[in-house]
């Protein structure tokens, strides 16, 4: 039997050219050996890099026929013509000019660029008519600080003066530290000789309000009016408003009337009436020192701010003179201001602030003082009096000398009992003060990084005139009017002389009676008044705005690309377009290629095939006349072998006894060395479809081995 298959396998191979180039190459696939997995897995990678490199090679083509039709077909100025251009020279100068252009537009977008990110802002005004404000609260302050029942009381308690305890203090000083080399500590020192340091030396607030003007006194007439609808009507300020006191450290007694929060946008003007009781038995100033001017002034100061808010006495104040009467115009601003990065404001601010034991509306100004307050308390125990403070707190002032306020006390250097307590002061005090330098040199200019201001506050502006007040001719009829006469303060033995004049007035002596009054200038020395009037209800509103904005920003930025480029919102449409059929070529291309590749034959199968069709068409070229009695397309054969060789290098199949060929073939066909596609997952099964597509004329049963 096995004689007889042998016989049978040899006829055939003789007559079937195709069958003995099947059985080489099965028997060389049987007897190969499986190839090592990783140099398999090598050349996968490598065949993977050389197929993403075709794709990157086909996008770039796709890229580059893109930007051609692109430049072609865009409304972009210069490209087209870059494109079209029939010579390099006219490419060339294309180029170069649209070049230029776009370095030019660049250059403007950074300048313009530059602009916005400085965030620079206008206040344009304007002005809106008869709207609703608040009228301001007044602070009144007399520039001498010291009232003669200050003075009075003074030497009652065997104080020195304000003065005295200057001079006394630079002696020590100056004995302690100058005349020992120490300039610096000497600097120090000097620097407390001041007003405010005798205030601090001073026992405590009650002490300190005694030796001033008190505001019952010293304002002698208050006067507020406002609208009740049409009607103007006229009150006392006591039964219209409130008053806030505190003290300054320049001029002691301060007073702040504020009407109440109901009558604020109807108020229309207030009077005040001011007699300043100046020292007139004195040939020296108790409480002048030579190195502050303000000091050595007489008059009276007014500060016209918001309603609730701290008043800045240092910096926004108005001086009043004696003898005169003063009117000053308000005209209201409502102001607006821009949030980071254009501005300071901010709408996460506390209501208010307590500053001297009592709250006042939020202002940028308070938070800066109420912070310094704090810091001092904070870092050298003690509080400063220079800045808003509350007395019971807890702490002493920083610049306290008590043993110098006495008269007794610390005025002889040479006496050595008493130095030792007087250098101890001034020691302990010397360290108080570097203590209170170092904070406040921490925010120079008074300026706080925490304190921002409101984004919306209202402020005033004054217009000032002043005359002389009162006239002559006017100053009896004034002091004998019955609401002076109720203020009983011109009974004093000051005021003899005009009631001698107002005797001779009313005997019909009136030449003799203004020559007295020619003598007398007591009033003009002592009396001023002040009239704060709102002449209308007008607001000028000022409102940050930005230089720059962004909708700004946007539309000059396309004014600059559509002079310089042309580039308008329909180039950008373009420019879309460009990327997106990019992109679909792209997506369309790795797709077909990842179509193709499962199905494709491996390299190593399809060289076997291209290799089986060359060996078969030289046979054929050596044997002209012989006519191969073949007449079946053998492509699906071929495509068995490279798959089986394949499968067979790859360690995954062993083949077993050699195959049977048996046709019959009539037909001579040209076989083309062509790539064949090989399709399933599965060996057994794609074996068993390609053995059923074999249509041959005498079919043969192939060894079980094979399926």
């Amino acid at each position: 039997m096995g004689s007889e298959i042998t016989s049978e396998k040899s006829n055939i191979l003789n007559r079937c050219e195709l069958c003995t180039l099947i059985w080489q190459e099965l028997g060389g696939a049987r007897n190969s050996e499986a190839p090592d997995h990783a140099r398999v897995n090598n050349l996968s990678d490598g065949r993977n890099t050389i197929t993403n490199r075709k794709i990157t090679s086909e996008i770039s083509q796709i890229i580059r026929e893109e930007l051609c039709r692109f430049c072609e077909n865009t409304t972009i100025r210069g490209l087209p013509r870059i494109v079209r251009a029939h010579s390099r020279s006219l490419r060339l100068l294309w180029s170069a000019l649209v070049t230029i252009l776009m370095l030019g537009c660049t250059i403007c977008l950074l300048f313009l660029g530059r602009q916005y990110l400085e965030y620079n802002v206008i206040h344009p005004p304007r002005v809106l008519r008869h709207t609703s404000s608040p009228f301001p609260a007044v602070t009144v302050c007399n520039l001498r600080p010291i009232s003669p029942d200050g003075v009075r009381y003074l030497k009652q308690r065997g104080w020195k003066t304000p003065r005295q305890f200057g001079m006394d203090l630079a002696r020590f000083t100056q004995h302690f530290y100058y005349n020992v080399g120490r300039k610096e500590d000497y600097k120090m020192a000097s620097a407390a000789i001041s007003f405010a340091g005798f205030l601090e030396s001073l026992p405590n607030d009650e002490e300190r309000r005694k030796l001033g003007y008190l505001h019952e006194k010293l304002i002698i007439k208050c006067q507020i009016t406002y609208l009740n609808g049409s009607k103007y009507v006229a009150s006392p300020c006591d039964m219209t408003g409130r008053w806030r006191k505190f003290i300054h450290a320049q001029y002691l007694n301060c007073a702040t009337f504020e009407p109440f929060a109901e009558l604020l946008a109807y108020t229309t003007n207030i009077e005040l009436y001011i007699y300043l009781n100046d020292l007139t038995e004195y040939a020296t100033c108790p409480d002048c020192f030579i190195n502050e001017v303000k000091s050595q002034l007489s008059g009276a100061l007014i500060v016209i701010h918001p309603a609730d808010y701290l008043p800045d006495v240092n910096d926004k104040s108005i001086n009043l003179k004696p003898g005169s009467l003063t009117e000053i115009r308000l005209s209201t601003v409502e102001n607006v201001q821009k949030m980071p990065p254009y501005g300071r404001c901010s709408h996460d601010l506390p209501e208010s602030v307590l500053l001297y034991g009592t709250d006042y509306a939020y202002s940028e100004y308070a938070c800066r003082q109420a912070t310094i307050q704090n810091e001092i308390s904070a870092k050298c125990g003690c509080f400063s009096i220079e800045f808003p403070y509350h007395e019971h707190a807890g702490l002493a002032p920083c610049s306290r000398l008590p043993a110098f306020v006495n008269i007794s006390s610390c005025d002889n250097v040479a006496s050595a009992t008493v130095n030792n307590t007087c250098a101890t002061q001034l020691t302990e005090f010397l360290q108080r003060m570097l203590c209170k330098r170092s904070v406040t040199e921490r925010f120079a200019h008074g300026i706080v990084p925490s304190c921002t201001m409101p984004c919306a506050f209202y402020s005033y502006e004054a217009e000032q005139s002043t005359s002389t007040w009162p006239t002559k001719v006017w100053q009896l009829t004034w002091l004998n009017s019955s609401s002076i006469r109720r203020l009983g303060i011109f009974n004093g033995p000051e005021f003899q002389i005009y009631r001698e004049a107002q005797a001779l007035l009313a005997q019909g002596d009136e030449s003799a009676a203004a020559r007295l009054l020619e003598q007398a200038n007591l009033l003009e020395r002592n009396l001023l008044a002040v009239l704060i009037n709102r002449p209308n209800f007008d607001v000028r509103k000022v409102e940050e705005k930005e230089v720059l904005s962004l909708t700004s920003l946007l539309s000059q930025s396309g004014g600059l690309f559509s002079i310089w480029m042309g580039l308008t919102m329909i180039a950008l449409g373009e420019i879309i377009e460009f990327f997106m059929r990019c992109f679909v070529k792209a997506k369309a291309l790795r797709r077909n290629r990842n179509t193709l590749r499962p199905n494709s034959l491996p390299s190593d199968g399809n060289a076997s095939i291209t290799s089986l069709m060359h060996k078969m068409s030289i046979n054929r070229e050596e044997q002209p006349g012989y006519e191969i009695p073949c007449k079946e397309n053998h492509l699906l054969w071929l495509q068995l072998i490279a798959f089986i060789k394949q499968n067979s290098r790859q360690g995954q199949t062993s083949f077993g006894s050699e195959p049977e060929c048996v046709c019959s073939c009539t037909q001579s066909e040209k076989i083309r060395n062509t790539t064949l596609s090989w399709q399933g997952p599965n060996r057994s099964s794609v074996v068993r479809s390609h053995l059923q597509n074999v249509n041959h004329r005498h079919q043969k049963s192939i060894p079980d081995e094979v399926s």
